[in-house]
């Protein structure tokens, strides 16, 4: 009787291994054009040097094997798939980090077709076990996003690597006191083929600014020459 009383105590003391839910997803480029474009004035780099070098993304420690890594979050752990580089296998996940100011880890989902490889980014709401995803604009994931500093806004980017001197940028809206499942919104957005994305800072909590990057080609070298802009959440 001792030994069954002190097995159901080690069971019910073992936190709930699961799966990640359905993904709320974000970022939808039909609902950004529905919404106002983002509006650049020009920076400088003495400006840029002034922003805040960290994107937030802190490498937390969390438990992992060779095939599985494991997301603690409320009343669970979360056991995903990795990938394994070694041995081809590029379904799975990739481990990114933990923006502890969001209580959120930052994950790809990557698979395999016809050779082709695709990721999208996804976000874990360590607070609520809630999972997001931020659309693709092209085959692979977007970049990181970067949280303004006071957590209200994120903001992310995707260079379209066959299109030239080109990206997209979205901004974020995070909302705490909305309702589950709704924590991150559309706000802001801008694509152009006038030049990639090398960097964004924030400046402050409302003010953002992108080093911008243009490639020049002369004979076999390539130059990258680069410009900045500044924007606000507004």
């Amino acid at each position: 009787m001792r030994k069954l009383l002190l097995f159901i105590l080690m069971v019910f003391s073992m936190p709930v291994v699961a799966q990640l839910g359905k993904s709320n997803e974000v970022g939808y480029i039909a609902k950004f054009a529905k919404l106002p474009k983002i509006k650049f004035t020009q920076s400088s780099a003495a400006e840029y040097d002034l922003c805040k070098t960290a994107n937030g993304l802190e490498k937390v420690k969390i438990q992992q094997s060779e095939t599985h890594f494991t997301l603690p979050v409320k009343n669970r752990n979360i056991s995903l798939k990795r990938i394994n580089q070694e041995q081809n296998d590029f379904d799975g996940y990739e481990y990114l980090g933990y923006y502890s100011r969001l209580k959120m880890y930052a994950i790809t989902e990557n698979t395999m077709s016809d050779n082709l490889g695709f990721g999208t980014l996804g976000l874990v709401d360590s607070l609520t076990a809630n999972y997001y995803t931020i659309i693709s604009i092209g085959d692979g994931a977007v970049e990181a996003p970067i949280p303004s500093a006071d957590g209200s806004y994120l903001i992310y980017y995707y260079n379209r690597l066959y299109d030239g001197d080109s990206c997209f940028i979205g901004l974020l809206q995070v909302d705490r006191k909305g309702k589950s499942g709704q924590l991150l919104k559309e706000k802001l957005s801008f694509e152009t083929d006038s030049f990639a994305i090398e960097e964004v800072r924030w400046l402050n909590d409302k003010t953002f600014i992108i080093k911008a990057c243009r490639t020049h080609k002369t004979d076999d070298k390539v130059e990258k020459i680069f410009s900045y802009y500044k924007a606000n959440t507004e």
